[in-house]
């Protein structure tokens, strides 16, 4: 069984269902129904590009082992990359699919079960992806209808559409990709802790959210990619404190106290 967790092993699977799909389909069908996105052109050559940057990395990873013959398990991402780049995606689907050959998806499945040796992610379930994106809906909706400064609320919808991109692109980047967005959305947090603060009694809905939606993706990630949870102390008393309309703002002394 090939392990679809790892960056090849995710390759393998959208390429071998993108192959199914009819000559006469339109390149734009196939890999918006294939990768979960809409039809719009932009969204889709997005999405495309995130598949021809996972070719890439895998690409790197195996180089990266010296003891494998480079040559003999990376031969057929030459046609694998012509699928992907230039995208024109409104020619049939055949002129794609001439591309994904038996031999470049089998040399793909070969480059999943080296990088298994070292390379582990744990898949998160539909349900846990649909508990994350209702949370970000529920996020989204909260702060656009917030009365939150405009300049706060542009940022926090910012982080949300960067969450929601991470979600969409799961298929492609794995937990890696929720990971990075997150880091970027605790910076966000951080960056702006004193405006949150002095604006959290009357938009508490927004900082509880916000916070749920922080720790339920902190998990997932953590689990999937068995490493320490981003959330540390730190980051969750400032999010307690922000939420506490009463308390002084946060400083270092209260952080080390708390700790």
């Amino acid at each position: 069984m090939i392990d679809e967790s790892n960056p090849a092993g995710r390759l393998h699977k959208i390429l071998v269902s993108a192959k199914r799909f009819p000559d006469q389909k339109k390149v734009r069908e196939v890999w918006a129904t294939v990768l979960a996105v809409d039809s719009d052109d932009a969204i889709v050559t997005k999405a495309v590009v995130e598949l021809y940057s996972l070719s890439h990395e895998i690409q790197s990873l195996i180089k990266m082992n010296d003891q494998l013959n480079h040559e003999l398990y990376l031969a057929s991402f030459v046609g694998i990359d012509k699928a992907l780049i230039p995208l024109n995606l409104g020619t049939n689907w055949q002129v794609v699919k001439v591309h994904l050959t038996d031999e470049a998806l089998t040399r793909l499945q070969f480059c999943a079960e080296e990088l298994s040796r070292f390379y582990a992610e744990e898949s998160l379930s539909e349900d846990e992806l649909n508990e994350v994106i209702q949370k970000t809906e529920a996020l989204f909706d909260a702060v656009y209808s917030s009365s939150l400064p405009d300049s706060l609320r542009l940022s926090l919808l910012e982080e949300v559409e960067r969450l929601r991109s991470a979600i969409t692109m799961y298929r492609i980047k794995g937990a890696k990709g929720l990971k990075e967005a997150l880091q970027g959305t605790i910076g966000a947090v951080v960056v702006n802790q004193d405006e949150l603060k002095l604006v959290s009694k009357d938009n508490y809905e927004v900082i509880k959210r916000l916070g749920e939606l922080i720790d339920k993706m902190d998990a997932f990630t953590a689990r999937a990619l068995k490493i320490k949870k981003l959330v540390n102390q730190p980051i969750r008393y400032l999010l307690k404190r922000a939420s506490e309309p009463d308390q002084e703002p946060f400083n270092d002394e209260d952080q080390a106290t708390e700790a």
